[in-house]
């Protein structure tokens, strides 16, 4: 009878948590597979714009090409300024970070610094038209403009009829971080058809254009002290991973090569905590600049099964995070949700000043506010030690009065940007809503004029 009366329980109780454990796990893959749908329309989005800005800059160097006016050149070289400034932002929201693109970059930035160039002249009251030498420059760079932007048509051609997808380019690029992926980025139609593109860049004569590219290769001015050997940057690394108490074992995989080299490491549990049955844990790889062993990136190996924290917890855990590892006065400008994590931007204050291109990004699980991931690569790049910020020559009753009158303002706080030119500026950005959509407007706190616009969601993160 107590056997029966057992089963008669039991049984219940068995189906009804196998039927919760099933909800659970198709509740857990529409999330994933919602998210995978998600970002892979953004990467062919954005694939899709870079191609469309290619093609608008190919066809107004040609306009400027046949044209005379010099009226007319201004608006056709302004409008070339911007497509090429498109074009390397639509290229940075891609997921090529493994792929060697620097003449196909370099390209966009000479097109960019020309263009600007050339308008600039316009705008300064000079009426001549273009003089033989610069006619030469801008049909150099339409015949790379028609390469590139046949290229990426036939490209983005095959990407629609082949199988491959954004997210396995996503999946090689995270891969590239810990180890050669240089077999992959070969059988992979897209990376594959990214590297054949930059090689027929090699084919054609180069721009002759005399003067700074704009945005391209600046010289890291956060890489501060002397270099450091792989012993030293092996410290480093263990310092680092123990602040948080663990103990680790640091084994050197080699170094990276390029403008920015690291030692990169791969770190396991000492042995005082592999006594302590903990030697499962997941590894933890990390890179650590040769000029001055500053931290660069490191990414944790571990699946986030659910979600205890919220994404202010989370934001909060990255900032105590960074602060104990020398990176203190972190503010918060965007956080979003990530398949149970929060993916942290946040950027250096100085006094009263957020200074947004030294910026760090942060990942931090959400079931128990582990950090499994940092990016320092732009805050080593636009850090400067001694940069100095001027004082503003508005004041915040006079910007408030440069804004459009129908958006309400929430706030307005000082910060610096990257303008147009890729220059530090000081702004004032005036945090907004209007027909309950939020706006943050970038007012130039020296000369009051507009630089920016963007529409944000409420954790601050740019709308599609």
């Amino acid at each position: 009878m107590e056997t029966r009366n057992t089963s008669r329980y039991t049984i219940p109780l068995l189906v009804m948590a196998l039927v919760v454990s099933l909800a659970w796990g198709y509740t857990q893959f529409r999330a994933k597979r919602s998210w995978e749908i998600r970002a892979e329309n953004q990467y062919n989005r954005s694939f899709s714009e870079l191609a469309l800005h290619v093609g608008d800059l190919r066809d107004q160097l040609g306009k400027a090409m046949v044209s005379n006016s010099p009226k007319k050149l201004r608006e056709y070289f302004t409008d070339i300024w911007r497509q090429a400034n498109f074009s390397q932002e639509d290229i940075g929201q891609l997921p090529l970070a493994a792929v060697e693109l620097s003449r196909t970059k370099k390209f966009l930035a000479t097109v960019a610094a020309f263009c600007h160039r050339q308008a600039t002249q316009e705008f300064q009251g000079e009426t001549r038209t273009m003089e033989e030498k610069d006619w030469k420059t801008l049909a150099s760079l339409h015949t790379q403009a028609t390469y590139l932007s046949q290229q990426l048509t036939d490209l983005q051609e095959r990407v629609l009829e082949g199988e491959e997808r954004w997210l396995d380019v996503d999946r090689i690029d995270m891969a590239s971080m810990a180890a050669d992926v240089s077999e992959r980025l070969n059988t992979n139609n897209v990376t594959k058809g990214f590297m054949m593109l930059e090689d027929g860049f090699k084919r054609l004569p180069e721009a002759d254009f005399e003067g700074n590219l704009l945005n391209f290769k600046p010289t890291p001015k956060g890489l501060t002290g002397s270099k450091v050997n792989v012993e030293q940057a092996r410290e480093t690394a263990l310092r680092l991973a123990e602040l948080d108490g663990e103990e680790y074992r640091a084994v050197y995989e080699g170094q990276s090569k390029g403008d920015f080299p690291v030692y990169m490491f791969r770190l396991t549990k000492g042995e005082k905590a592999e006594k302590n049955r903990r030697a499962a844990a997941p590894v933890l790889r990390m890179a650590v600049s040769v000029q001055g062993g500053h931290l660069v990136w490191l990414l944790k190996e571990r699946d986030v099964e659910r979600a205890d924290l919220s994404l202010e917890e989370g934001a909060k855990r990255c900032q105590e995070y960074l602060g104990k590892r020398g990176f203190p006065n972190m503010e918060v400008i965007a956080v979003e949700e990530f398949r149970n994590t929060a993916m942290v931007s946040l950027a250096a204050k100085k006094g009263d000043t957020i200074v947004q291109p030294d910026l760090i990004k942060c990942k931090a699980a959400l079931d128990n506010g582990e950090i499994i991931g940092v990016d320092t690569i732009a805050y080593l790049t636009f850090h400067d030690p001694n940069r100095r910020i001027p004082q503003p020559r508005l004041t915040e009753d006079e910007v408030r009065k440069k804004v459009n009158p129908h958006l309400k303002i929430d706030t307005i706080e000082k910060v610096v940007i990257l303008n147009d030119q890729f220059k530090e500026t000081l702004c004032y950005e005036v945090d907004g809503t209007l027909e309950e959509n939020r706006y943050l407007v970038y007012i130039n706190a020296l000369t009051g004029e507009e630089e920016r616009i963007k529409q944000v969601d409420r954790y601050g993160n740019e709308a599609s």
